[in-house]
């Protein structure tokens, strides 16, 4: 007689908490108690013979929960590939399980690489292995030079890892090969730790390694290398951790590995269990405890908490007592809490074997066996209590069992209510996974020894206490959270809508937030299209969408389904809606709904509700939590029981999809994806085929958008003698340009010369029909926006993304720069540079582009123009075209000066041709009408051309003809005659030095600014000219002229008084040379200084008067001085020179 549990029990304590892929790959250890379980040799199977079979699919994703035994997967499969002769004990394993399975690996050879996901890039991860591999084998030809390209960390052959991994890993099995190996199997565990990375690193570049790997592993005709990638959750489920635009790279990743999914059922577990308890055969053979094992797993198998689908579980719940003392339900539950709640801590293998307070192996060794008592959701409670081994994913899950947990705490006194709360505290967490309602008869047969009546009562004095709350709609019991109290009214009032209505809310946002993308189409074109699903009825059909950009997550296109009820009248008025559509990018769909679809739709919608009021009033976020999870139970339900309408399967054809108006052929064994495909390549047929996702997109990553202006930038500014690339160098803008320029013939290369060119027709990338519709759009009579370039090459047939769109619009405008003219707000832009491309591409509406025509005028008109600027000086380059020569004009005219924009003092004609050059903006019109019209106006007899050129030299000259207007007013001013030269001369000599100090500020900075020698003669009338009147002399005006000549006469005849007395003091002994300084005295006693600049003219003069006083007067000087004196009276200087001066008398007065 067994005194204790634990006597009839093996409970053998070969499981390990965790296997780590790296340490344990070749330790048979690890995996010596492993159980070959059905989903186990399935997936061994299919690896096996693909391999053996040589198949070109030999790259895998296996898919399963935490804890399901995917790592112990992968080290049975290394050791299983590496060789019967290495590991034997395996493979009589798999072959005790399966022996078909086993032969597939009878032959295989391969050399087992593991890397284990980190936060760290997988190329790092990979080299580090493989350094570790090549450290074990001998030192040979191949093995030194693999290490010698590996010598630089980070870096295969001078080329980053990531860049290169399958060739790196191609190279490797080559070697492997040369050390006997069949080829190599590559592992990779935890890769979400690597997808993290990459969400945080996107530049490192392991989204392409992982590619590259994939594609390497599927080479076709080389079996050499094979890999198999663990992860607990789909790529997509990763991704969308990170960001869509990160989700769209990973899911093109995951469509190269085939998938393998590793969820182990409930059932599997009862299997684990059987292994691990081990009972003895004083257990099987008591014949008390067999049959109430069989009871007990009857009715589970009954109520469906257990099922059996295989003979193998058929034939252990044939014999239950293998599995005591677990009860069924604790058997399930703690299936679902180690898959949903735990990881390694709380896993279904420790639980069976350590030794944790509350775990089986504590029951079993404190538990007498006497009555054969069972381990109920009661004891699981209280070890999922202990600790903090749950992990919960669900907030609302959290907040309830630690309601659970405080309730269970305040019950100490009543055994039985304290078993019945912990029961139902365990039961909501797996109530969802299992499908349980959480009725009386559930509790009893959880708790056991108590009927039905009484459970039931028990549990209703729980409600009124407060601990737990009926759901009266459901004849259910849990936890009286305040979250379930507030949604069960909720619930309730939104459920008082019609049938109807619901079922049209539930399907709209269950459907209508899908986007389907269309693979097939992506395969063939490169560009990844989606296509929306909007709902309706015959009396409300589905509308028409806006058509918006991919970059915010819109459709391209649009699935429009009609909901009619099986065998009703409206499906004939459905269809008649269908064939009357003929929007070219909708498909539309009627679908019969069952009454079971209905209903999910109908739940869908009231959920929907209820989150809605919840958001409104703003309840805690426990309660919103709580909230999403039953939502997100009703899209369950949705997509089982209305989205498989949609999917066609072998016997049950799928609905017929209508595209304007005609059916769709062999629709019905199509799914979504593959009508979307079938679709937009009928409706793209012209679409080029892009891969490259980097700039193929609507709105590419900033990353993208800035390669791609440095991209255009080097264009515009490079030489065409110099490669834009270095060799080692690798940049985002180098694979734009491989698609763009080099795959489609723009570019075109010979050695390090390059030039841009047509694109070459049959080319990799083939957009000559893009390249004749920018042409065409372009040339139409209305000049189009840049972006209304963008979206004609967006529409079909085309439907180019703005990303290469933009970049091959560009290239169009650089390649015809001679006849493409680009207007900036309606400005002509003369010279494209990278800031003008910056400003286009961030606002495309502002820019508008059109291609000119030469049809206009003729040669001679074009001749005529070049002879004109040609005299001018500025003969355009290149093309001699209208828009060259216009651009030549429009520099030339850009160039004059404020005054000469402005100014009166030009002919008649130059006036003219100015105000038609300041309100021109088509530069073909501008030459070929425009112009030749003013000719015609001007009704003058010379010929254009003269007519032409004279005019625009007046206004070229006009700045010219202003400075020589200020050199003649200042010279007369300081009475100086010749040009600037002599006047400088003259100033510098007179007064260099003398003005140091000056008092008078203004006369100071005059004096210093005439004798600066630093500045040329054109800069130094400037400086001299704004000094006068504040302005320099570009901006000048007619009236600033006027202004100048009083300034000027002012400032010279203070600087004159000045001068007189600088030479009274014999301060400027070279003004002697010019100026003769005289007093007068008056016959009133008056006196008057005279101080007069001297000529060649006046000196002449003089000497003529000398000669004429001598002749007279003879040799009496007194004579002759008096009547000089006499005759300056008579000329009354000295009554002008008074009334010039004003008040300044006696000339005793110091200037400054």
């Amino acid at each position: 007689m067994l005194k204790r549990i634990i006597e009839g029990l093996e409970l053998n304590a070969y499981h390990t908490r965790s296997i780590s892929l790296s340490r344990d790959l070749h330790d048979e250890t690890a995996v010596s108690s492993y159980l070959p379980t059905s989903n186990a040799v399935r997936a061994l199977k299919q690896i096996g013979t693909s391999l053996a079979e040589r198949q070109n699919q030999r790259a895998w994703k296996v898919v399963g929960p935490y804890g399901s035994g995917k790592s112990a997967l992968g080290i049975v499969l290394a050791q299983l590939l590496t060789g019967r002769d290495a590991h034997p004990a395996v493979w009589e394993l798999l072959r005790g399980a399966s022996p078909s399975t086993a032969n597939l690996f009878t032959a295989s050879r391969r050399f087992a690489l593991a890397i284990v996901g980190a936060r760290l890039s997988i190329g790092l991860a990979l080299e580090a292995e493989i350094h570790r591999a090549l450290d074990g084998w001998p030192r040979g030809k191949e093995v030194n030079a693999l290490r010698h390209h590996l010598s630089e960390p980070g870096f295969y052959k001078g080329r980053p890892i990531n860049a290169v991994a399958g060739e790196l890993m191609r190279e490797f099995a080559s070697v492997a090969r040369t050390q006997g190996f069949s080829g190599t199997l590559l592992l990779v565990d935890e890769v979400g730790k690597f997808i993290e990375h990459a969400a945080m690193h996107p530049e490192a570049g392991d989204l392409i390694a992982l590619q590259q790997l994939a594609e390497e592993a599927c080479r076709q005709g080389d079996d050499s290398l094979a890999i198999v990638v663990l992860q607990h959750q789909h790529f997509a489920s990763y991704a969308a951790g990170v960001g869509r635009a990160l989700g769209d790279e990973w899911h093109k990743v995951a469509s190269r590995f085939e998938e393998i999914p590793f969820d182990e059922p409930v059932e599997r577990y009862a299997h684990f269990a059987a292994h691990a308890l081990g009972a003895k055969p004083a257990l099987h053979r008591d014949p008390k405890l067999v049959e109430t094992a069989r009871d007990l797993f009857g009715m589970a198998l009954e109520q469906s908490i257990l099922r059996a689908p295989t003979s193998a579980d058929h034939g252990l719940f044939l014999h239950p007592e293998k599995l005591y003392p677990l009860h069924p339900l604790t058997l399930a539950s703690l299936a679902i809490v180690s898959k949903r709640y735990g990881q390694s801590e709380r896993s279904f293998h420790a639980f069976l074997n350590s030794s944790e307070p509350a775990g089986l192996r504590d029951f079993a060794q404190v538990t007498p066996a006497e009555g054969y008592p069972w381990y109920r959701l009661a004891h699981l409670f209280d070890y999922l209590a202990s600790g903090h081994g749950l992990r919960f994913r669900d907030l609302a899950a959290e907040r309830r069992w630690a309601f659970a947990l405080t309730s269970i705490e305040r019950q100490a006194k009543d055994a039985d209510a304290l078993a019945a709360l912990k029961t139902i505290a365990v039961l909501e967490l797996v109530q969802a996974p299992l499908a349980l309602r959480i009725t009386p008869e559930l509790v009893a047969f959880a708790i056991g020894g108590l009927d039905v009546s009484e459970i039931r009562a028990l549990l209703d004095r729980l409600v009124d206490q407060g601990y737990l709350i009926r759901r009266h709609s459901r004849s259910e019991y849990g936890f009286a959270v305040s979250d379930a109290i507030n949604i069960e009214a909720l619930y309730d009032h939104a459920a008082q809508a019609g049938d109807g209505e619901l079922t049209v809310r539930g399907a709209s946002h269950a459907l209508g937030n899908r986007l389907v993308v269309a693979n097939k189409h992506y395969d063939r074109r490169g560009t990844i299209r989606t296509l929306a699903i909007d709902v309706g009825t015959v009396g409300a059909p589905p509308h028409a969408g806006a058509r918006r950009s991919d970059a915010d997550g819109q459709p391209d296109g649009w699935l429009r389904l009609i909901l009619v009820t099986a065998g009703s009248q409206d499906e004939q008025q459905a269809l008649d809606l269908v064939r009357s559509a003929d929007d070219p990018l909708s498909l539309h769909c009627c679908v019969s709904l069952s009454a079971q679809g209905r209903a999910a739709l109908a739940e869908l919608a009231i959920w929907l509700a209820v989150r809605g009021e919840i958001s409104a009033k703003r309840l805690d976020p426990w309660t919103s939590q709580y909230v999403d999870s039953r939502l997100h139970q009703a899209k369950e339900d949705v997509n089982a029981l209305v989205f498989s309408a949609l999917v066609p399967s072998p016997g049950r054809p799928g609905p017929v999809y209508w595209h304007q108006g005609e059916a769709v052929p062999d629709s019905e064994s199509m799914n979504v994806g593959q009508v979307a495909s079938w679709m937009f390549e009928k409706v793209f047929h012209r679409a080029p085929r892009i891969i490259n996702e980097l700039i193929n997109k609507d709105r590419p990553a900033s990353a993208i958008v800035l390669a791609r202006q440095r991209l255009l930038d080097a264009l515009l500014t490079g030489s065409g003698a110099a490669p834009l690339f270095r060799d080692n160098e690798y940049p985002p803008e180098r694979l734009i340009h491989a698609t763009l320029l080099r795959d489609t013939g723009i570019w075109q290369a010979d050695g390090n010369d390059w030039k841009l060119v047509e694109p070459r027709a049959g080319a990799r990338v083939d957009i000559c029909a893009l390249w004749t519709e920018i042409s065409h759009v372009m040339a139409s009579k209305d000049a189009p926006t840049f972006e209304q370039v963008l979206q004609a090459l967006a529409a079909p047939p085309l439907g180019v993304r703005n990303g290469p769109a933009s970049v091959w619009v560009t290239l169009y405008l650089m390649i015809h720069r001679s006849r493409c003219a680009v207007f900036e707000r309606g400005t002509l832009v003369l010279e494209l540079t990278n800031e003008h491309l910056q400003r286009m591409h961030r606002n495309p509406h502002t820019f508008t582009v059109h291609e000119l025509s030469q049809v206009q005028g003729g040669p001679n008109l074009l001749r005529d123009y070049g002879a004109v600027l040609a005299s001018l000086g500025m003969a355009p380059g290149g093309d001699s075209t209208y828009l060259e020569l216009a651009r030549a004009l429009y520099r030339w005219f850009a160039r004059l000066s404020d005054f000469t924009q402005q100014t009166g003092r030009v002919s008649k004609d130059a006036a003219l041709i100015r105000s038609v050059l300041r309100k021109a903006q088509d530069p073909i019109q501008l030459l070929t009408s425009t112009l030749p019209q003013a000719h015609a106006q001007s009704k003058g007899t010379r010929p254009f051309v003269e007519w032409l050129s004279t005019a625009l030299t007046d206004l070229g000259m006009s700045q010219r003809k202003l400075q020589e207007t200020v050199i003649t007013e200042l010279g007369q001013a300081l009475e100086v005659v010749g040009p600037l030269g002599e006047i400088r001369s003259r100033l510098q000599a007179e007064c260099s030095g003398a003005a140091t100090g000056l008092a008078d500020t203004r006369l100071k900075s005059f004096i210093l600014r005439c004798t600066d020698l630093t500045l040329t003669d054109e800069k130094w009338l400037d400086s001299v000219a704004s000094l006068l009147v504040q302005r320099p002399l570009d901006v000048w005006t007619d009236e600033t002229i006027d202004r100048f000549a009083q300034a000027v006469t002012d400032i010279s005849g203070h600087y004159r008084r000045w001068l007189r007395l600088v030479m009274q003091r014999k301060g400027a002994p070279r003004a002697a040379e010019r100026y003769v300084s005289l007093t007068l005295t008056s016959a009133s006693g008056q006196e008057s200084a005279l101080l007069v600049a001297t000529t060649e003219h006046s000196t002449r003069l003089a000497r003529s008067v000398l000669n004429l006083l001598a002749q007279e007067a003879g040799s009496d000087s007194k004579t002759a001085a008096a009547a000089l004196a006499q005759a300056l009276q008579d000329l009354q200087v000295t009554r002008v020179q008074t009334d010039s001066t004003g008040e300044k008398t006696h000339g005793k007065r110091e200037a400054g």
